[in-house]
């Protein structure tokens, strides 16, 4: 694992990080920072794929963003909010030592990403405690952040312009041809219907239309702004 990362990103499924901050990632990577991706679980209960397929797509997504991507192995659908998990998640903050955490959005329509969200700012915390008992030694993210799912209630705390790496940002969504693709020969589900991939370009634009850019992503947070979040979106200019 890379170790003291400016940005980590962390999602419940291989794909996660692509639909909701492909962007910020590419862009980090293009700017010389050090970004990764952590998925909780391989995607094992996906209507579609394998966990093989997925992993390759994972890793092809995450070679298109030029970041480095980890795979956890909780259970899909069937992890909960025990230590068994959480400390699992401080063991790879203390290890990587991420100035900025990214993480689903609390209110996210999908159960694992909430439970991501929760078990995450948790680890957050609890990696920084000197007598926590877990290998590694005491590390606390400078700021967390979440994406903001696919229906957000409330507009963006901070917008990223993703412009200079869209086409970077959305042939890394595209690598996961099992989830996203027409796949015939697989069910129909609704992030397969092309009106989803065109609702992460509506809503990268509208962001964009914010601040007067073609795409741009955004990002919730606590206020006030932590400072480490300010610097990281000042560093992607």
């Amino acid at each position: 694992m890379t170790t003291g990362l400016d940005l980590l990103v962390m999602g419940a499924h291989p794909d996660d990080a692509e639909v909701h901050a492909g962007g910020l990632l590419a862009l980090c990577a293009k700017r010389g920072l050090k970004a990764a991706i952590l998925d909780a679980t391989r995607g094992d209960l996906g209507t579609r794929g394998t966990p093989e397929t997925r992993r390759e797509e994972a890793t092809e997504a995450a070679r298109i963003l030029s970041v480095e991507r980890i795979i956890l192995d909780f259970p899909d659908a069937r992890f909960d909010e025990s230590e068994t998990y959480r400390i699992k998640l401080v063991e790879v903050l203390r290890q990587m030592r991420p100035e900025v955490l990214v993480l689903p959005h609390p209110e996210d329509h999908h159960p694992d990403h909430r439970r991501i969200y929760r078990l995450g700012r948790e680890a957050a915390y609890y990696a920084g405690l000197k007598n926590y008992p877990c290998e590694g030694q005491p590390w606390r993210p400078k700021a967390v952040a979440w994406v903001g799912g696919v229906n957000p209630p409330t507009a963006p705390d901070l917008v990223v312009d993703v412009s200079e790496v869209w086409d970077q940002r959305m042939a890394a969504f595209d690598a996961f041809g099992s989830q996203f693709g027409k796949g015939e020969s697989q069910p129909w589900t609704r992030i397969a219907h092309p009106t989803f991939r065109a609702g992460i370009v509506g809503r990268a634009m509208h962001w964009g239309s914010l601040i007067m850019v073609d795409y741009a992503e955004g990002l919730w947070c606590e206020k006030p702004v932590a400072p480490a979040l300010l610097r990281l979106v000042a560093r992607l200019r």
